[in-house]
């Protein structure tokens, strides 16, 4: 990391920073491919931006703390931190119950319908014919809207020109790329586009109703599991365990999420929870496998270095391959549940 007075760390430090290091280097891949990714992409890509990013500088501040030789490496400043900690916290929208999740995008469309609806002309107003939010898709799947998107920004209000605030956070996470030597790229699908499907609302009606329902709530679960599935585990080749690391974190905010579902809606969906576990979680949200593994543990041919083996008994490769297969049948579950088939451009 430092290229003068280095300092030398142990064998878990060293796995950490590895860790960190494959993290940050999937995010260069993607900005080097910012023409084929887009905009769009980034922001879908915000919640777990702040995930890398706070948890490296969290890492970085912890070893510093803990250690006589200190790294030379840029901190947030408190306007960083606040920045980076809600960004980060957007990862955790389907932890929460089902009726505040309901509510808190009912808002965000409603402020959507309401901005887009003071932009057009009466009639337009009157009949209803304007656009209230936009969907995107990568592999015919829809992988995104926009109101999540609104959701996902730190503090903000539509119609606000956010971008020098969030170049500048770009600048920030980019730094802590170089401070992990993580200029490298992996190898990108060029196969992959992340396109704008309809703006809906107008002429274009919803593919789950004119309205906002329950509907647009699975509608937004459904996006954001192919976001993983589509957006992440695909656009580059390699195995990398950030591909886990994402789709773990996800299928565990869920399970807490789909009986709430099915309570509501009287629907049948399902999602095992036989990979469920807290720690294992809490290994996925942070970059502390000091505490988490002991050196005669660690697995070095593993993209986790033992972590699976230790919690699930099994090997990363298993338990990845597994999870995405859950998450996988339940995005068909619901795209069947909400007739989405043949909606796709």
């Amino acid at each position: 990391m430092n290229k003068e007075n280095k300092p030398i760390f142990n064998t878990l430090q060293q796995i950490s920073i590895e860790l960190i290091k494959t993290d940050m280097r999937f995010l260069y891949t993607v900005i080097q491919n910012y023409s084929r990714v887009g905009g769009n992409y980034i922001v879908s890509l915000f919640p777990y931006i702040g995930l890398i990013t706070d948890g490296a500088e969290d890492w970085l501040k912890a070893y510093n703390n803990s250690s006589k030789i200190k790294l030379d490496v840029p901190m947030f400043d408190k306007e960083q931190q606040a920045f980076f900690e809600k960004m980060r916290s957007s990862i955790k929208i389907w932890e929460n119950d089902y009726d505040c999740i309901y509510k808190e995008l009912e808002r965000l469309y409603t402020e959507s319908d309401l901005y887009f609806s003071e932009k057009c002309e009466p009639i337009a107003r009157e009949l209803h014919l304007y656009d209230i939010f936009g969907a995107y898709v990568a592999n015919k799947k829809y992988c995104g809207n926009t109101i999540l998107f609104n959701y996902y920004v730190p503090n903000y209000n539509i119609g606000d020109d956010n971008g020098e605030l969030l170049e500048n956070m770009g600048v920030v996470t980019g730094k802590y790329g170089v401070v992990f030597d993580a200029t490298e790229s992996y190898t990108f699908n060029t196969l992959f586009s992340y396109e704008d499907d309809h703006d809906y609302g107008g002429f274009v009606k919803s593919p789950v109703g004119d309205e906002f329902s329950d509907k647009f709530v699975l509608f937004s679960i459904l996006c954001e599991i192919n976001f993983v599935l589509e957006c992440v585990d695909k656009i580059i080749d390699e195995e990398i365990q950030t591909k886990l690391r994402f789709a773990y974190l996800l299928y565990y905010y869920l399970l807490k999420m789909i009986p709430q579902i099915n309570k509501k809606l009287n629907t049948d969906f399902r999602l095992s929870s036989k990979w469920f576990s807290d720690k294992f979680r809490n290994s996925m949200a942070h970059y502390g496998i000091g505490v988490d593994l002991k050196e005669e543990e660690i697995v070095y041919d593993d993209p986790f270095y033992g972590l699976t083996q230790k919690y699930f008994c099994t090997d990363y490769f298993t338990l990845k391959n597994d999870i995405i297969q859950l998450l996988s049948g339940l995005v068909d579950r619901i795209d069947s549940f909400l007739n989405l088939k043949g909606k796709i451009k």
